[in-house]
C-alpha cells in the first residue's frame, strides 16, 4: 500500500494498493522517487507492518509503502493488507508523514485505488 500527501497540503492522498513484491526495489523505489529505500518494521497487537521510505528524507517523508506482515511458526510472511488495517493509515500520516510538532487535522484519503502490475 502506498501513502502520500497532497502536495502542499496536509491532506492524504487516495491509497495506492499496489501489487509489488517487498524485494521489487526497483519499482518500490519508482514509486517512492528515490533509489535510496530504508524500512522499519512496526509492531501491532496481532501482526507487523514493514514501512519502507524514501532514505534521502529524515521525518516527515514525503510518501511511505505499508506492508502486513505475519509470522505463523516463526516464518514471516508478508499477506494482503485487510480492512481492519485501516488504522495503519493514520498512524503513518501521524508518526512518518508529518512532522512531529504539528497542528495539523488528519484528513483520511478519500479512496482506495487497486494498481496492478
Amino acid at each position: 500500500m502506498y501513502v502520500a500527501l497532497e502536495p502542499g497540503t496536509t491532506r492524504m492522498q487516495d491509497v495506492i494498493a499496489a501489487n509489488v513484491d517487498a524485494n521489487d526495489f526497483e519499482t518500490i523505489g519508482s514509486l517512492l522517487s528515490t533509489s535510496i529505500v530504508i524500512s522499519k518494521v512496526i509492531d501491532a497487537e496481532q501482526c507487523r507492518y514493514l514501512l519502507m521510505c524514501d532514505g534521502e528524507y529524515e521525518r516527515p517523508y514525503p510518501s511511505v509503502m505499508i506492508w502486513r506482515i505475519e509470522i505463523l511458526e516463526g516464518k514471516k510472511t508478508i499477506v494482503d493488507m485487510r480492512q481492519e488495517d485501516g488504522w495503519i493509515i493514520k498512524y503513518v500520516w501521524t508518526e512518518w508523514l508529518m512532522p512531529e510538532e504539528t497542528d495539523a487535522e488528519y484528513v483520511p484519503p478519500n479512496q482506495i485505488l487497486v494498481m496492478m502490475k
